[in-house]
């Protein structure tokens, strides 16, 4: 291929939403960027998506809000919803409360506005096939062009936001970045976007995305009921790894027929993926190298919304990046303000949410329903702990709760000491060190509260 440039500062792998949003930054900062993507141009944005994305990230990056053919619906946040859904959970904070976007058109709109914003170079068909190593530093890429033609980028920074099955996190030589993970840290996912006639159905609570827990129908994952519009929804289902081969006929049993009551319809998208539901990566960089979006897990463990924590992980890593060129200094203490910058914002909202999606996973529907229905684990607590890092309960909140716990102590005693450490691992991200120095120190005392919430998972089952 002629008017091929090998030579950058900074190489993103993957042009979704943290991608997209890394190269336009990077580039309004006056690197000189290169944004490589495996899909044509065509489809990029298009992707096996729950599509939900809330206000805050607009004003924070400072871009257009979704409009037009990009806005699907709004959304004023998120319903969790017992086994028996006689009880609903309201989450509303404003990383929910926003919109659904048709996900095509959204990310076809962020990849233009980077190449607008002076990406230099922008390959579609392109793939990583390894990285390029000198003196323990990634310093570019090896690359198969849409021709076929394999050839060497070099590069002072790699971006990778190449997804969850990132091909670069596996090859990337680090003893601190987690290359193989826990098949119990993702479930497998079967979505359908379903159009109707609103004269032959009705959309239920619009203004909402909808999660349901349910074991015996979502083993380990969760239902979601996503409005698209008035007359469409984005229906699906998430379960363990186990239920591979599974998870299709168990979205059809419990949640297409359950909730498309219609002989009249289409299906507009169907598919499935892999989705992360666990804290971020030990470490989301090492020399040479960022990590965003799925391929760092950085994706909420309690429904897999994974669009904001992308789109600013890519703005911390374009500018974690361009201090990091600045100082002509690429290794992992240069780029460690990234991490810092992940760990203490969405990372600890992840990480108690981690927690609880641990322990939601263990309980059987009877215990779902009668601790949410008791309000044992309440919305508000669950927003206040995850988002900021404090609980305080009132002797007479305490007492109230006993009260209603009181036929079931052991679960009781069980959601409050999660409760407790929600509160604590929280408290630990918002401490994430400044430097490498403090951070074998600060993992530790993050695997003993997993350690400590596994043996009380381990004692609950013996019981």
């Amino acid at each position: 291929m002629e008017n091929i440039q090998h030579s950058f500062d900074v190489i993103v792998v993957g042009a979704g939403t943290g991608g997209a949003i890394a190269a336009r930054f990077a580039a309004k900062n006056g690197l000189n960027v290169c944004l490589i993507d495996s899909k044509p141009r065509d489809q990029i944005g298009n992707k096996i998506c729950g599509d939900a994305v809330g206000n805050e990230i607009f004003g924070l990056l400072n871009i257009n809000h979704p409009k037009g053919e990009e806005l699907s619906c709004h959304i004023k946040g998120a319903k969790l919803y017992s086994p028996s859904l006689k009880k609903c959970l309201t989450l509303v904070d404003p990383k929910q409360a926003g919109y659904i976007v048709n996900r095509l058109e959204f990310g076809q709109r962020l990849l233009n506005e980077a190449v607008d914003a002076g990406v230099n170079q922008f390959l579609d068909k392109t793939m990583a096939l390894d990285l390029i190593y000198e003196n323990n530093t990634v310093s570019g890429l090896k690359v198969k062009l849409n021709n076929g033609e394999k050839t060497n980028f070099k590069s002072k920074i790699v971006i990778d936001a190449s997804g969850f099955y990132s091909p670069l996190r596996k090859l990337v030589k680090s003893s601190l970045i987690e290359k193989n993970l826990p098949r119990e840290d993702s479930i497998l996912c079967y979505r359908e976007i379903v159009e109707f006639s609103p004269k032959d159905l009705e959309v239920q609570d619009p203004e909402y995305i909808s999660i349901i827990l349910d074991q015996e129908k979502a083993p380990g994952g969760y239902i979601w009921y996503f409005p698209k519009n008035e007359s469409s929804v984005n229906i699906g289902l998430g379960a363990f790894m186990d239920y591979k081969g599974k998870v299709k006929d168990l979205y059809h049993k419990n949640v297409f027929q359950e909730y498309i009551k219609t002989s009249k319809y289409n299906i507009i998208s169907t598919g499935g993926g892999v989705v992360p539901v666990r804290r971020p990566l030990w470490s989301c960089a090492d020399n040479g190298i960022i990590l965003i979006g799925d391929s760092a897990c950085q994706v909420n463990p309690l429904h897999g919304g994974g669009i904001d924590p992308s789109m600013r992980a890519g703005y911390y890593a374009a500018n974690s990046a361009t201090h990091a060129i600045e100082k002509n200094d690429y290794s992992i203490n240069a780029l460690w303000e990234y991490n810092h910058r992940i760990m203490t914002s969405f990372g600890a909202e992840f990480a108690a949410l981690d927690l609880l999606r641990i322990v939601l996973q263990t309980l059987s529907n009877d215990d779902l329903n009668f601790g949410l229905e008791r309000d044992i684990l309440t919305g508000e607590e669950i927003l206040q702990i995850s988002s900021k890092g404090g609980l305080n309960l009132s002797i007479i909140s305490l007492a109230a709760k006993t009260i209603k716990g009181i036929s079931r102590p052991k679960l009781l005693l069980d959601l409050n000491f999660l409760r407790i450490k929600m509160n604590e691992i929280n408290k630990l991200y918002k401490s994430f060190p400044k430097g490498l120095d403090k951070f074998p120190e600060w993992k530790e005392r993050v695997i003993s509260v997993y350690d400590k919430i596994k043996k009380m998972i381990v004692k609950t089952k013996k019981k």
